[in-house]
């Protein structure tokens, strides 16, 4: 919710001519208490499911010595399938050559 100056002050105005000049600091002092008291309990509440969140959530870190040891950059298998691809340059398309769309059947 974006409030523009022209908002900001319609809502001055409007609550100027409902509170009255004398009681307006007292109704804004208890306003701003307000939002400042949602904004605690909004932190609170964040703060609570984010620390739920990390605990229920599985650990994903690697204990030395558990499990199969991971194989060095060295030790890799390459993939024989796709090695010959990498040195292949990409398929030349001139702007001229119509463009039939994807190749397929999607039915």
């Amino acid at each position: 919710m974006n409030l523009g100056p022209a908002e900001i002050l319609v809502i001055l105005v409007l609550a100027l001519v409902v509170f009255g000049p004398k009681r307006l600091p007292e109704v804004g002092r208890q306003v701003g208490g307000a939002l400042r008291e949602i904004r605690k309990v909004q932190d609170t509440v964040r703060t609570e499911i984010n620390t739920a969140l990390q605990d229920d959530a599985p650990s994903y870190r690697r204990v030395p010595g558990h499990g199969p040891p991971e194989p060095s950059i060295h030790e890799a298998e390459l993939d024989a399938d796709h090695d010959d691809a990498v040195d292949a340059p990409p398929p030349v398309r001139r702007l001229d050559e119509p463009d039939n769309g994807p190749s397929g059947s999607f039915s």
